[in-house]
């Protein structure tokens, strides 16, 4: 009934908004603003005396409305002097700004929504330049983040069409939960879990819901790194938060339309180097058996996928397990044989919007359509938005906002990742090199059955893609009704209602045949989940000036959160008619139920006195009332202090030739992370009898409960300073931070005699502490050429302070060769695994055949931690031409690759190809003490698999530091005197690149194929684990724009 009612009530207001455009005369204006007859992104064009303000778009252009007889635009921008233009009657004015020092009056979007003047804030925020994300896009704008904001670790994982990013801000600060931010579109926080999630074991990647943004909707995007500035966020804003806000109508009068259209194509960067001398065997020989065909008796390749064999010296074989073939050359493929699996990826988005209004009402609406095909066969994604965000000065007094965005999304093919045979990389990866991929296209047989260059795993790639498939379809509404009621000019009340629901409906299907043999008659599964959240909150704020040097503002409010998910399900096994894949089909068919529900309660407050307009002081407070938590323990307070001061407005240094703008603050803070529900009482397990048999049971859950569960609290402390030099041509921010998570959420082993198997805790801290440095600059101007550069830079490091009583080890991933651990007092994420034995002097100590030997305790081999990510955008434009490229830049920290370790073990590894003479460099222990030097010769599985069987990890611990070019965009945009006589008021063409190539990586790496992205997962607890990743990819295509 609620939903109902709010849907309702948002329909009435949006159409109320659109529609009703009256008000007093006015004229509408439009132009461009450049600087050296370059467009200015983002410049403030405001009409003198009034709230009606808007930004330029991406070639500079805007479009606003003036009431009859206002008589000045003001034009403004960072590092340029604010111009008053007399308007004149006139219609159509262009501004060209020029350098020289300015009032620091930028105005941001900070927490809950509220808008504050930048100098006066204590803590760190950072925009993000929006100019090049809708033209060198990513279909997930997350992933646009990279490289661009300071201390923010993003990592894209490798899912293939649609997936998931993961973002970490300033280290992780929950050792067994939650690390990403919290998202927050026009004041609404959105979900952002990735269902159902991939690990290193397996499972599909289905994207998360920052992924269901259109970018071309965006018009300003923030970060919050830490506990200052999302404070007001209470138990969500522990990891940060990252403020999105969607372009709306305001502003102009009339009907203005906007058209993007980017198209790119997709091909991979890199592929594994295999070693392509050997074939199949151990000790050299082939282990062939043999086989007649046409009356001619051949050697035959029995199934044996391990390539420690003899030479590959083209002989013609037969294969036992495909009989059908002809003899065919023992003899290496082409280097092309892996790549020609893959295909070139295409991603066609476009987007028209159209927007009106005037200074009482205005709207915008868009409409966008993207078409992606993967480079993997059979996977796409299709995504279709409807963004309409309307605005209305129904009164003097009375402001009303609503915005709905809906989201239709659908997907196909979404492949297994990780450990997994129904990964198709993993089979792609350890297919032999004399195995033509192209005999394997044709990949069913005639009885239904799998072809196969041998039995069991790996399995051909091309069933995996064909046959082993799933479809995906999501549909969402992200949605706000806000009002706004001004008592007076110092008093007014909001009240917001903010939704974002969806459902998600998956169908995956295992074709008839498909091996192992538990699913040869055929498998079908269906999935629906349905997840709301729901906010509503009342904010009462009091603002103006308390005195002649004094001025403050107080808001007070309160927030209710309500948030459902449902899981309903039905697997299905044995199909009784082959190849019809419906669940009602299924002989053994097994029901799946889950439910959670979250309500949170909150209260807060925030307020502001500032001195002279250059010494500022804030505090905020919430407090959170959560449903997941201990009765007892259900109730936290979040603080926050901060203090701005800017010096050169207190010493009267503002036209000072050399700094321009100085400004030191400093902050602490407190936020929390929320518990997942069911963590503090016990509960059951729905099952059935025998799969499928339909006598339903149910089982005590694993977990034992912790009643009095508290949150985790996070305590940062913040000190920053901000200086702009030379009329504003260099802008420096630095920041140092500390910050300290408690009360660590953990899941701990129990004795399995108890019944359970783990039990919840709240125990431990992590601590993280850094520098962020961020310098803006333009080294060179002249006439109409420009050079403009930005530079971020971090440093963070985190340490495990504490865990459990009795426990100084927190296992987050568990392999035999290694393992990513939180260990007390040493950084957080060691890869932990068995080294080589060794001699006191660093020897490899060897066993009596010559075979390394493992050594008898782990220790930390690497950290999967960087110690430095930066990022340097560079800049040039000379009158409409334009060309900006960005390197992402990441130093130290290591990754664990499976994928090595499987090149290893099997012997497809380029690095395995010498096979001659093979002696391991160690010495051997004698019968009287002394150490000799081997001269055991190996076979080629002694000396390259024992490194892998013995479940020894050190070989498998590469470097994750590399340099990337990440982003590069060459555009023109028409100038006005060319647009003059057409119906466009703004025209870019624009080609586009990311993720062209990597300057630095580890070269063990691009051996096998890899890169440092593909060992982070979009679960937090499976970072820096490489498992089987598909291919990283390089995207290049246009993108064009207009507006009329």
């Amino acid at each position: 009934m609620k939903m109902k009612l709010l849907n309702k009530l948002w329909t009435v207001t949006l159409i109320a908004c659109c529609f009703s455009l009256y008000g007093k005369a006015q004229q509408a204006i439009s132009g461009r603003v450049t600087a050296n007859g370059q467009p200015v992104v983002g410049a403030s064009v405001q009409v003198a005396g009034t709230s009606t303000a808007v930004q330029t778009n991406q070639d500079g252009t805007y479009s606003i409305t003036a009431a009859s007889g206002s008589s000045m635009l003001v034009v403004s921008y960072v590092g340029f002097v604010t111009q008053q233009v007399p308007i004149n009657n006139r219609t159509v004015i262009h501004v060209e700004l020029q350098e020289g020092a300015t009032e620091i009056g930028e105005v941001l979007v900070t927490a809950l929504g509220i808008e504050r003047e930048k100098k006066a804030l204590g803590y760190a925020i950072q925009e993000v330049d929006l100019s090049t994300v809708t033209e060198a896009r990513e279909s997930n704008i997350a992933n646009s983040l990279k490289g661009k904001v300071a201390g923010v670790h993003v990592s894209p994982t490798t899912g293939g069409a649609g997936s998931s990013s993961f973002v970490v801000i300033r280290g992780s600060s929950s050792i067994a939960g939650e690390n990403q931010p919290l998202y927050v579109v026009d004041g609404v926080p959105i979900d952002n879990q990735s269902l159902d999630q991939a690990g290193i074991f397996g499972g599909k990647d289905f994207g998360d819901g920052i992924n269901n943004i259109n970018p071309d909707d965006v018009a300003e995007m923030s970060v919050l790194k830490g506990p200052a500035g999302a404070a007001l966020y209470g138990a969500r804003g522990a990891n940060g938060v990252i403020l999105i806000t969607t372009k709306s109508g305001r502003g102009r009068k009339g009907i203005g339309v906007e058209f993007n259209s980017n198209f790119v194509m997709e091909t991979i960067n890199v592929i594994p180097t295999m070693q392509d001398k050997w074939g199949v065997g151990y000790g050299g020989t082939n282990g062939f058996g043999s086989m007649e065909y046409e009356g001619t008796t051949y050697p035959a390749q029995t199934g044996n996928g391990d390539q420690f064999g003899g030479p590959l010296d083209g002989q013609l074989i037969m294969y036992t397990y495909m009989p059908e073939w002809s003899p065919r050359p023992y003899s290496p493929q082409p280097a092309d044989n892996i790549r020609d699996f893959f295909e070139t990826g295409k991603t066609f988005t476009n987007t028209i919007a159209v927007s009106g209004g005037g200074d009482k009402n205005a709207f915008r609406l868009s409409v966008s359509d993207m078409r992606n095909t993967g480079i993997l066969p059979n996977n796409k994604l299709d995504r279709q938005t409807i963004n309409l965000r309307a605005t209305s000065n129904i009164t003097d007094k009375l402001f009303v906002e609503g915005k709905i965005n809906y989201i239709r999304q659908t997907g196909e093919n979404r492949q297994s990742t990780g450990l997994t045979t129904q990964n198709p990389a993993y089979s792609l990866y350890l297919t032999p090199r004399f195995v033509d991929l192209d005999w394997l296209k044709d990949y069913k047989k005639e009885d239904g059955t799998m072809v196969n260059w041998k039995s069991g795993t790996p399995y051909n790639p091309y069933w995996i893609v064909n046959e082993f498939l799933n479809e995906d379809k999501r549909d969402r509404v992200i949605g706000m009704l806000m009002g706004r009621y001004a008592f007076s000019d110092w008093l007014s009340l909001q009240a917001r209602a903010g939704t974002d629901f969806y459902t998600d409906v998956r169908f995956d299907r295992k074709g008839t045949n498909s091996p192992p043999a538990n699913l040869m008659p055929g498998t079908v599964s269906n999935t629906t989940w349905h997840v709301k959240e729901e906010n509503f909150d009342l904010l009462l704020t009091a603002n103006g000036d308390l005195s002649e040097n004094f001025k403050g503002y107080f808001s007070v409010g309160a927030n209710h959160l309500n948030r459902k998910q449902e899981v309903v399900g039905l697997d299905g096994q044995n199909l009784n008619i082959p190849y019809v894949y419906h669940i009602s089909n299924a002989q053994l068919v097994t029901p799946r139920n889950s439910l959670s529900r979250k309500q949170m309660n909150s209260v807060y407050f925030a307020g502001q006195v500032g001195f002279k307009d250059y010494l500022f002081l804030d505090i905020t407070g919430r407090n959170d009332w959560s449903s997941t938590l201990g009765l007892n323990n259900n109730s936290f307070f979040y603080p926050s202090v901060a203090a701005s001061f800017v010096f050169t407005d207190a010493l009267g240094m503002s036209n000072n030739p050399v700094l321009s703008f100085g400004k030191i603050r400093l902050s602490v803070a407190q936020a929390g992370n929320d518990a997942l529900p069911f963590q503090t009482t016990g509960g059951y397990a729905l099952d059935m009898v025998g799969y499928g048999a339909g006598l339903p049971y149910a089982t005590l859950r694993s977990q034992v409960p912790l009643i009095d569960l508290k949150n985790e609290l996070t305590t940062g402390y913040e000190a920053g300073t901000e200086l702009r030099f030379f009329k504003n041509r260099l802008a420096i921010d630095f920041t140092y931070y500390s910050q300290s998570t408690k009360n660590q959420i953990l899941p701990v082993q129990v004795s399995m005699a108890t019944g359970y198997a783990t039990r919840v805790i709240n125990a431990g801290e992590i601590r993280n502490h850094g520098v962020e440095l961020l310098v803006n600059g333009t080294p060179l101007a002249i006439g109409n050429f420009r050079w403009d550069l930005s530079l971020n830079f971090s440093r963070n490091r985190s340490k495990v302070i504490s865990l459990a009583p009795n426990i100084s080890t927190h296992v987050l991933i568990d392999n035999a060769n290694g393992r990513i651990e939180a260990r007390v007092g040493e950084a957080y994420g060691n890869i932990v695994g068995f080294p080589f034995l060794r001699t006191d002097d660093g020897r490899l100590l060897l066993g009596e055949t010559g075979i390394v030997q493992r050594a008898a305790e782990q220790v930390v081999l690497g950290n999967i931690q960087p110690d430095f990510l930066g990022g340097l955008t560079s800049t040039f434009a000379y009158k409409g031409l334009s060309l900006s490229g960005l390197f992402d830049i990441r130093l130290g920290g290591q990754v664990y690759s499976f994928s090595k370790d499987q090149q290893t073990r099997k012997g497809t590894g380029v690095f395995t190809s010498d096979r001659e003479n093979l002696i391991n460099d160690g010495v051997i222990l004698q019968e009287d003490g002394t150490y000799k030097q081997s001269d055991i010769v190996l076979t080629s599985q002694d000396y390259y698999a024992q490194r892998a069987w013995g479940n020894v990890g050190e070989d498998f611990v590469l470097d994750a530091d590399y340099i990337a070019l990440r982003e590069l965009t060459l555009g023109y945009a028409f100038r006005p005197g060319f647009l003059a006589k057409t119906p466009f008021n703004s025209v870019k063409l624009s080609l586009v690149g990311r993720n062209l190539f990597y300057l630095k990586r580890d070269p063990q790496m691009k051996q096998m194929g890899i890169t440092p992205e593909g060992a982070f997962a979009p679960n937090s607890a499976a970072q820096g684990y490489e498992v089987a990743t598909l291919p990283t990819t390089r995207t290049f295509g246009f993108n064009l724009s207009f507006a009329l």
